[in-house]
């Protein structure tokens, strides 16, 4: 039975293994929220990262210290054109800058569509561990049913590689071909590592399935349907087409498809009710969904919208997951990972589908699906009722439909651009001017396209021309997009909101994204100052020294608790901690991990830089700290 009540979270699936660290993260999504992406990296530090309702820790001085000893281990490969526009002054994005990388997949018509994470875990006297997340989520703050396939194993020492990870090298290899831009020197050797170690990882699939296999598309023109022959099959997925379905039913025996009501109702509209399997599902108004999301998923020419702005709410319903299920004799195979029913996925997209083998028995359609005898018993068919098409199945499609796939279609090809911005200070104190450009494509007629610094907000908008009007200007370099005269230190970024808008007669349709610009010019000390503009009191700056101290997987969720209580007014504390916390932690790590001390001395040497600095620096942490320097110090002669 598919546990509807064994809910994963994925920080938690991000966590290392007991006693192993963070050596390298390699993700992978179609749209991403970069605020979704600031908070991974608290998986890989502080493992209760998250509340008890699953949200993660926002606090600005846990995310900084986890940003600080992971952000460059983390390494998102995203669809260019479809990162959401976060809220402004999110000063903690410049951590992020070499951590995104936007891709464009083979086929031009297609999109990058696969949802997984590769993750390298180190420990001093252990093998190695990988472990593969093959999901059917974005990296977004979405909330709907969506699955995380989980797989993972130790390296191994021999000479062959196992012929079933051959897909997860061949993709690891693949990413820096499909990048917009040339990647870093570093992380290509990290992929190349990690697509030879990968193929030696003896990966276990889950119980009760005894085998699997990785499937990519899109990928060297590689095409072809994964789908075995089968008697009876089931299919979940949040988007449909009439032909791939009708396919399945025809060839595979699809016998019952679970789906959001919009997608059954298109598949009658335009294929007539004959094309859908006898039972069809929706998730019934008792599933207890929150279904105002932050995210509507486009399959390629199949579905109509991208990713909107990071304050829009689209109400869609709350199912994203799937699986392609087939028995055949006795034997069951449950494919699962990005892919939906739709002729995009298997002839345009790059996607992944995990197929993990099992018995019937305790893998097919009944044990998925759950019993429907106990009626306290929440399965997946608890959480489900019966599709009724709706008497408005032959209405015509809304004309505003299609000015949303051009918006989307070009914003696709804006972001494939390549950007950069040049950073120069300004007349004014602590002002500086950055200058965006690159090469664009024609922007059509019809089309209007604005660009701000993802770090400000819209109204800083201008206007964006296309490389034939800027030549026709010649007071305008030909490759210069916009300038932004007198922004403050903390809004300089390589993140670049764009907007583009579409207009025909009395319809306008706007679709936002953020493009990545390699930052030229920048202040060598950017991220010191950005440090010391983030700890904005005594009481942050002790805090942020606690973290540093902090080992890898301490309780922060905890930590986060204390610190905002505050105890400034007591005897014996200072920035609201008692001495004795911080003196306890400094000795620990003395004896357990040296390597802290250093990280803490480098913090306060750089406060001490400054008069401003060093008023951050609580009364009285010298006397706790000289002497545990002495003795750091002593230590590494």
């Amino acid at each position: 039975m598919l546990g509807t009540r064994d809910r994963t979270l994925l920080l938690e699936s991000l966590r290392p293994p007991a006693g192993y660290r963070l050596r390298r993260a390699v993700g992978t999504s179609y749209t991403l929220d970069l605020i979704a992406l600031l908070t991974a990296p608290l998986a890989f530090t502080f493992f209760d990262a998250h509340d008890e309702d699953g949200a993660p820790v926002t606090d600005p001085v846990a995310l900084l210290e986890a940003l600080r000893r992971h952000a460059e281990n983390v390494t998102l490969f995203c669809q260019a054109g479809a990162i959401a526009v976060p809220r402004p002054e999110q000063t903690l994005l410049a951590y992020l800058e070499g951590s995104v990388v936007e891709v464009q997949p083979p086929n031009d018509e297609g999109i990058f569509h696969p949802k997984l994470w590769v993750l390298a875990f180190e420990a001093d006297e252990a093998p190695a561990v990988y472990r593969v997340l093959c999901l059917s989520r974005n990296l977004t703050f979405a909330r709907s049913w969506d699955t995380c396939l989980s797989l993972e194993g130790q390296l191994k020492d021999r000479q062959l590689g196992y012929t079933k990870n051959k897909p997860l090298a061949e993709l690891l290899l693949a990413l820096p071909e499909l990048a917009r831009r040339p990647i870093r020197d570093e992380l290509r050797e990290d992929l190349e590592r990690m697509a030879y170690e990968i193929r030696r990882v003896d990966f276990r699939p889950p119980g009760p399935f005894t085998d699997f296999r990785i499937h990519h598309f899109g990928l060297w023109r590689r095409r072809g349907w994964p789908f075995p022959a089968a008697s009876r099959s089931l299919a979940i997925s949040p988007y449909l087409v009439g032909s791939v379905v009708q396919k399945m039913k025809s060839g595979h025996g699809l016998d019952a498809l679970i789906s959001r009501p919009e997608a059954l109702q298109e598949v009658v509209r335009t294929s007539g009710r004959e094309a859908l399997p006898e039972t069809c599902y929706v998730l019934s108004p008792g599933a207890d969904l929150d279904s105002r999301e932050a995210e509507e998923e486009d399959e390629g020419t199949d579905a109509p919208s991208g990713p909107p702005a990071a304050d829009d709410q689209v109400e869609l319903a709350g199912l994203h997951a799937k699986l392609f299920l087939f028995e055949n004799g006795r034997e069951a195979r449950l494919f699962t990972g990005s892919a939906n029913a739709t002729t995009a996925a298997f002839g345009l997209n790059v996607e992944v589908l995990v197929e993990l083998v099992g018995k019937k028995k305790d893998c097919g359609i009944a044990s998925l699906l759950g019993s429907e005898d106990d009626p306290w018993l929440e399965t997946l068919r608890s959480l489900l009722q019966e599709y009724a098409p709706s008497a408005d199945g032959d209405e015509e499609d809304d004309p505003k439909k299609e000015l949303a796939r051009r918006a989307e279609r070009f914003a696709r090809v804006l972001g494939t651009a390549c950007l950069t911005a040049k950073v120069r200070d300004a007349d004014a104190e602590e002002r500086w001017d950055l200058t965006l450009s690159g090469e664009l494509p024609e922007i059509p007629n019809d089309v209007t396209v604005t660009v701000w610094p993802a770090t400000l907000s819209s109204d800083a908008a201008q206007g964006v021309e296309g490389p034939s009007d800027r030549h026709r200007d010649p007071d305008s370099p030909t490759n210069r997009i916009a300038t932004f005269d007198g922004i403050s230190f903390e809004a300089l970024t390589g993140f670049f909101a764009f907007e583009v808008s579409v207009r025909e007669g009395q319809h306008n349709v706007r679709q936002r994204f953020v493009a990545t610009a390699e930052l030229v010019g920048a202040p060598e000390n950017r991220k010191e100052r950005l440090l010391r503009s983030l700890l904005k009191d005594r009481r942050r700056v002790l805090r942020l020294l606690l973290l540093i101290l902090m080992d890898e997987g301490a309780d922060v969720s905890a930590f986060v608790d204390a610190a905002n209580q505050d105890g400034s007014g007591a005897e014996g504390f200072f920035g609201g901690w008692r001495e004795a916390a911080l003196l306890e932690a400094l000795l620990q790590s003395l004896s357990r991990n040296p390597n802290r001390i250093d990280e803490a001395a480098r913090l306060i040497a750089d406060l001490q830089k400054t008069e401003e600095g060093k008023e951050l620096l609580p009364d009285g942490l010298g006397e706790i700290w000289e002497p545990v320097w002495r003795a750091r110090r002593a230590g590494k002669r």
